[in-house]
């Protein structure tokens, strides 16, 4: 690999990964003084804050982040660099803008490829496991789905429940239907729907089943009937906000059984699922955007350059939070916000680039 190539790539991973370990620290601070609190209460061992949280913590606040990290990176490194005039000999030399800024494309290849394998397979594993301790240790409840319930349990049967327990899974006035081709063909009425831990069924209590031919209608009672639905207590869990403990396989797998129960959040799964890649592909856009922003000599320094690239990593950050919610409230197709940030930035990132002093 050429000199320069060695040289700026060195500086941005190093620079990089400096910046990640810092806020890794002050991350972890911050997060500490907020739960102290409820550390006091439920009193975890240090072993469990340590090895069982904050070890699966800093991942996910890294992840968050990277695009910050990257960009803010590659502002230092590159400001420093245009004050040493550094810049200014590499391009008089006779190095084009271009070929300037492969090493930088190389450097976030090699970050977007290791943010790729971490958004979809190793953060969702580190999640699952915070999750895990903050049930216990802060939160102390399960977070349940427990009035009002309408889910369609698979294909042509939709369930309507007044209420659900989870502690002792069971369900209170549940009512549900059969659909055959459009057509009704069953209703059953219970007033308790309770899990068989042992036999993995469950049960109606003081049910009433009414079953519907083309020309007659059959209605059966009784006390109590087993039966087989194709859901189980777990799932009346929210899992709203653990769908980023998921890895892509598990959380493909959840959309198509949300898509099956007809659930209004699954527009929220998708964007989760898409923005997994376009958060590392990001990294391209920041790193032209950083570069044509300080590549040239200020009289700032590099404070200047800095205070800018903070500036525009709070409206990237913004842009991107605003478009993630049009796309979980389907304003937008999930896949058009998550990607719109990145194209938006992307065509000003081409423009300070042309406009840059070469």
């Amino acid at each position: 690999m050429p000199i320069l190539d060695s040289y700026i790539i060195k500086k941005f991973l190093k620079t990089f990964f400096f910046s990640v370990f810092i806020f890794a620290f002050i991350s972890i601070f911050i997060d500490l003084s907020e739960k102290i609190d409820d550390f006091i209460r439920h009193k975890p061992t240090l072993y469990n804050i340590v090895f069982d949280y904050y070890i699966w913590f800093v991942p996910y606040i890294v992840t968050i982040l990277c695009p910050t990290f990257v960009f803010l990176s590659v502002i230092f490194f590159n400001s420093k660099m245009a004050q040493n005039t550094e810049i200014i000999a590499i391009l008089n030399s006779g190095i084009s803008y271009k070929r300037f800024l492969r090493p930088y494309f190389i450097a976030c290849t090699i970050l977007v490829v290791i943010f790729l394998i971490s958004t979809t397979f190793f953060a969702p594993y580190c999640d699952k496991k915070r999750y895990a301790f903050e049930d216990v240790f802060v939160h102390g409840k399960v977070d349940v789905q427990s009035e009002h319930i309408n889910c369609q349990i698979d294909q042509g049967t939709v369930m309507h429940m007044e209420s659900f327990n989870y502690i002792d899974s069971i369900g209170f006035n549940l009512s549900m239907e059969h659909y055959e081709t459009g057509r009704l063909t069953q209703r059953i009425f219970a007033t308790r729907l309770i899990w068989n831990k042992t036999l993995n069924k469950w049960s109606l209590e003081n049910y009433m089943q009414r079953i519907f031919t083309k020309d007659q209608e059959y209605v059966l009672k009784g006390a109590i009937k087993d039966t087989v639905l194709n859901i189980k207590p777990e799932e009346f869990i929210v899992k709203t906000q653990y769908i980023s403990s998921m890895n892509n396989p598990e959380l493909n797998e959840y959309i198509r059984k949300e898509k099956d129960k007809g659930s209004p959040l699954i527009n929220k799964y998708y964007v989760e699922l898409y923005k997994r890649v376009a958060m590392p592909f990001s990294f391209y856009v920041v790193s032209l955007l950083a570069v044509a922003i300080s590549s040239t000599k200020s009289r700032g320094g590099t404070g200047m350059h800095l205070g800018i690239g903070i500036f525009v990593t709070f409206t990237f950050l913004l842009i991107v939070q605003i478009s993630n919610t049009l796309g979980v409230t389907n304003v937008l197709h999930p896949a058009v916000a998550v990607w719109l940030p990145n194209t938006l930035f992307l065509i000003g990132a081409i423009y300070v680039a042309k406009i840059a002093p070469k």
